[in-house]
């Protein structure tokens, strides 16, 4: 072998490291290979009464096939959280039984598993009436629902039948619910499993019933993981969007709106959850499958046959809708004609709190595993069997597994020629499987970082194995690359190992392949970073370099012992502030950043005082903020920008010095806070650091002393446009000079103030203060070094009075910082145009429902209020509160409203730009919503009393004729303006 060989099968590494054990077909030769080759003993411990201890796999299958001897049925569940390898052990037993013609075997695997194939496997073999039955009931509800949009429609349906018809007055998982409660729970579930609208929510593709109908119809795809909670609705499934129930009535948007409450949420969730079980088997299995009959027939079946019934299980989780008649059907004892009964089921930890009364009747195994209950050769045997099956082209395949076959599984490293070399540069598992491209440490560390805590066979097998051989095919044929910093990324980025101030080393001296030598110090060193003799072995087999002198500890000598890590580097974040910083783990602390950017803006202040700027220059603190005025521009420590760094406020600054997270940055913070300590510059990486940072604060002094000079004054034509046009935030924006400069300085809005403008101002507040700081900075270098002020309007005056009728930013602003800063203020005011005219439009096309801008207003009141008065002089008012209901809609709309009526209504008939937003500045919602509502009463009332003034005789000496006809004209006169409107 050399250096840049792949010498294993990218496809049989995907086969081999599938996600689940579902993945591999049951009795599949091929896949009964290669479960045989990656299978690895580990450790399972037993529990009894909340007490565990340590047991084998070989103690599992002891407890599992020894003689039932009993009437009681032998239960043995295997219990773990997800990605443990509950199934797998299942899987295991199975592959260890063998041939046991006094059994009558059913396994029933995740792979492509529905309701209706996990009852046809328990009926397979079985041929009786009732099975028969069974199968044809199966095959008749199976047809009857084509497609997973018909079965949700009958999951729904079904669901909602049982939640509102059920008489139970008590739900297990609502004890605290009264049944007065309970009652009003199911009717409002009912109203919302029966609404047309709410039943497409919850049927949206990929949404919740999708997902339980998918798994129920055809059972997850191999190697799909399934959580326990995917089989059930949750509170957040019931979390719809209310706008989408606006048009459907007050009544249902109510309901749908009181589904903000999380509570509520959980009940009704609870509540269609219990009886989702029920509905999913009468869907999918038909209303006359009697399972526990159907149980029963099958253990006479095979009793008559002189056998046992050995069933195994490897999920009960997604048998969700006869998991509780399964469970009721395997307590029952064996008698005369029942058939004694064992059974293997592999079940998520939670789950069988669910399911207590079933689980207490059963022997207990979990594989709830820590680490450190697994030894390190074990995990390095577990990951060496994947490798071996990745690399042997064609696996034997056999019947039955048996000790012997299990031992007999070949190791493809003896057929290669160049395996001596290989296993000694990178070791090999006690197995005698070659580690390559890895070594033990390696495996080590990957694994604890892959599955941190507890044993996690899943994350081992995507992380350790599968993602690190993609980066190694892709790397090793070009020598010195792999393990590249792509190697491990997910598990590692920073490679924290290694010291942020090894790294930078590494990256500046080691020209060739840094992350190739940063990598390996990580990963496959015995004590990272040092250079074991084991790690230059394989940096010379790989064609990659290791930099001399670069860390304190140059490993042990070549006949020295390498000594065993006490612990996982990495694991735990470095006990170096700066080191955890640059690893991403923590912030720099504020005092420590203060240092840091008190440091760095002295150094600038001292380079623009020394260097051939002539700039007047003044430093003032306040509190713990020190900044300098340096000419028409000011510095402030927190203009230092260092990336998780805490004390740094919260204002983006315009202009700031950033430190970004890397180590390089770690190797200049690190000399910043040496010099701060009154040490020497060249304590800290031979002061190199002193020159980077020393280029970077001459350019940054550099550029503040144009910012304070040209760039500044440049700036300001469109900092005082910027005001200008921001100061018609105010009710009174002014139009001469002094009251303009007073709106710009301290603008107040109206009370009425349009939300969007209120979110719009606090959107553009960094640029408003950006504006005031050019202004102000010019107006200040312009009388010369004193007390800033924006008071002093001479150097402004010109610009302010040409801008002054300005109401928003108009054509392309420039590519400089008085550009920019029009830039954003014109993309800002554009959004909050649309959005805010958006809002009016629709609520102007809403009055025009039901009343035309031309209405004369006045003379409507005049008419309706004389209306009104006489109606209820005389008893002709349709309802006792028609005359106060009139009066409180009256009350709230006047002319005034009218007017904003007709403005906005002739404004939307023409065009709108970002200018315009200043004319929705107060908000015209309440006074629109108060003439619609006015609108609407009058034209109830007034169709009221038309009904009644028509059905009454003419009597007495009232002039009725002419009120109704007045009344008449005036009713037409609305009408026609409701379908112009329209």
């Amino acid at each position: 072998m050399n250096a840049n060989r792949v010498c294993w099968s990218r496809a049989a590494i995907d086969f081999a490291t599938q996600v689940d054990v579902g993945g591999l077909e049951v009795d599949d030769p091929r896949a009964d290979a290669l479960f045989r080759a990656i299978h690895q003993s580990l450790p399972v411990r037993r529990e009894r009464n909340g007490q565990f201890t340590e047991v084998s796999e070989n103690d599992v299958l002891r407890a599992f096939t020894r003689p039932i001897t009993s009437n009681e049925p032998l239960l043995l569940f295997v219990k773990g959280e997800r990605g443990t390898g509950k199934s797998h052990l299942v899987r295991w037993l199975k592959s260890r039984l063998g041939a046991r013609p006094g059994w009558h075997i059913v396994y029933i695997e995740k792979r492509n598993t529905s309701l209706r194939r996990v009852t046809e496997r328990i009926l397979a073999g079985i041929d009786t009436p009732k099975a028969e039955a069974l199968r044809q009931e199966l095959a008749r509800a199976s047809s009857e629902i084509a497609s997973d949009e018909e079965a949700m429609s009958a999951l729904l349906a079904r669901l909602d039948q049982l939640v509102t018809f059920d008489p139970a007055t008590e739900i297990p998982d609502l004890p605290d619910l009264s049944p007065p409660e309970l009652a009003d729970l199911r009717r409002k579930a009912h109203r919302l499993l029966g609404d047309y609208t709410f039943r497409n929510e919850l049927s949206k593709r990929d949404g919740p019933v999708h997902r339980i109908v998918r798994l129920a119809r055809g059972g997850p795809q191999p190697s799909e993981n399934v959580d326990e909670a995917e089989l059930h609705l949750t509170e957040a499934d019931f979390n719809v969007d209310a706008n989408v129930f606006e048009d459907l009535g007050p009544e249902l948007l109510g309901l749908v709106r009181s589904l903000s409450n999380r509570a509520l949420r959980a009940d009704i969730a609870a509540l269609c959850d219990s009886y989702l079980s029920r509905a999913k088997a009468e869907v999918f299995m038909g209303q006359r499958t009697d399972l526990l009959d159907v149980f029963e027939e099958v253990r006479e079946e095979i009793a008559a046959r002189g056998q046992e019934l050995c069933l195994l299980i490897e999920d009960l989780v997604l048998l969700h809708g006869i998991d509780r008649q399964l469970a009721q059907a395997l307590t029952i004892p064996a008698f005369a004609r029942l058939c004694k009964l064992r059974a293997a089921i592999a079940v998520t930890s939670g789950y069988l709190s669910s399911l207590q009364t079933f689980t207490d009747r059963g022997v207990l195994f979990s594989l709830d595993i820590g680490l450190d209950t697994i030894s390190r050769d074990s995990l390095r045997n577990f990951v060496g069997r994947y490798l071996n099956a990745g690399r042997l082209q064609d696996l034997p395949r056999t019947g039955p597994e048996s000790d012997k076959q299990r031992a007999s599984v070949p190791n493809a490293c003896l057929s290669c020629a160049d395996r001596s070399r290989c296993h000694e540069t990178f070791g090999k598992s006690s197995d005698g499987y070659g580690l390559y491209p890895f070594n033990g440490g390696a495996i080590d560390q990957l694994v604890d970082l892959a599955s941190p805590g507890g044993f996690q066979p899943r994350e081992i097998l995507r992380e350790v194995i599968r993602a690190p051989l993609e980066v190694a095919e892709e790397e090793l044929p070009s020598e010195g690359v792999f393990p590249s910093d792509q190697f491990a990324r997910a598990l590692d980025e920073a490679r924290k190992p290694v010291p942020s101030g090894v790294r930078a080393a590494i990256h500046r001296l080691n020209h060739f392949d840094p992350d190739t030598e940063v990598s390996l110090r990580a990963f496959y060193a015995v004590s990272p970073p040092a250079a074991d003799p084991a790690l230059e072995n394989i940096a010379r087999y790989l064609g990659a370099r290791l930099t001399p002198g670069v860390t304190d500890d140059p490993g042990p000598p070549d006949d020295s012992p390498v000594p065993a890590p006490t612990s996982t580097p990495g694991r735990t974040p470095s006990s170096d502030e700066i080191d955890r910083w640059a690893n991403k783990d923590d912030y720099i602390s504020s005092g420590t950043a203060r240092r840091i950017r008190r440091w760095i803006c002295d150094a600038v202040i001292a380079r623009l005082q020394s260097g051939p700027y002539g700039l007047v220059i003044s430093g003032r603190s306040k509190s713990t903020v020190t900044e300098w005025q340096i000419g028409s521009s000011t510095l402030r420590t927190t203009d230092v920008d260092i990336e998780r760094a805490h004390g740094g406020g919260v204002v983006d600054r315009p202009h700031p010095f950033r430190i970004g997270v890397n180590d390089e940055n770690a190797v200049l913070i690190r000399g910043i806070l040496a010099a701060a300590d009154g040490n020497s510059l060249d304590s800290v990486d031979e002061g190199r650091w002193f020159f980077s940072i020393q280029t970077r604060i001459s350019d940054y002094a550099d550029a503040i002393a144009r910012r304070a000079g040209g760039d500044t004054a440049a700036a300001l034509p469109d900092a005082m446009r910027t005001l200008e046009i921001l100061r018609y935030a105010a009710a009174d924006p002014g139009r001469s000079v002094p009251d303009a400069l007073v709106a710009m300085l301290a603008p107040a809005p109206p009370p009425q103030l349009n939300p969007v403008i209120k979110d719009f101002l606090r959107d553009v507040r960094p640029i408003r203060e950006e504006a005031l700081l050019l202004v102000r900075t010019h107006a200040t270098a312009a009388k010369g070094t004193g007390r800033p002020s924006l008071l002093d309007v001479g150097p402004v005056l010109r610009q302010l009075q040409s801008q002054l009728a300005t109401r928003a930013v108009e054509g392309q602003p420039r590519e400089d910082a008085g550009g920019q800063l029009l830039k954003r203020l014109q993309a800002r005011q554009s959004r909050a145009a649309e959005r805010a005219w958006a809002i009016a439009a629709q609520a102007v096309q809403e009055v025009g429902q039901v009343i035309e801008p031309a209405e004369d207003l006045a003379a409507t009141f005049k008419i309706v209020d004389r209306l009104v008065r006489e109606g209820g002089q005389r008893g002709r008012l349709p309802r006792a509160d028609s005359q106060e209901s009139y009066d409180m809609a009256r009350q709230g709309v006047d002319t005034e409203a009218m007017e904003t009526y007709r403005r906005l209504s002739k404004k939307i008939d023409g065009e709108t730009g970002p200018g315009d937003l200043w004319d929705v500045l107060e908000d015209p919602l309440p006074q629109l919503a108060a003439l619609r509502r006015y609108a609407a009463m009058t034209s109830d009332l007034l169709s009221g009393m038309a009904a009644r003034l028509e059905a009454t005789p003419v009597t007495g000496e009232v002039d009725t004729d002419a009120l109704i006809e007045e009344f008449r004209n005036l009713a037409q006169l609305l009408d026609q303006a409701s379908q112009g409107a329209r």
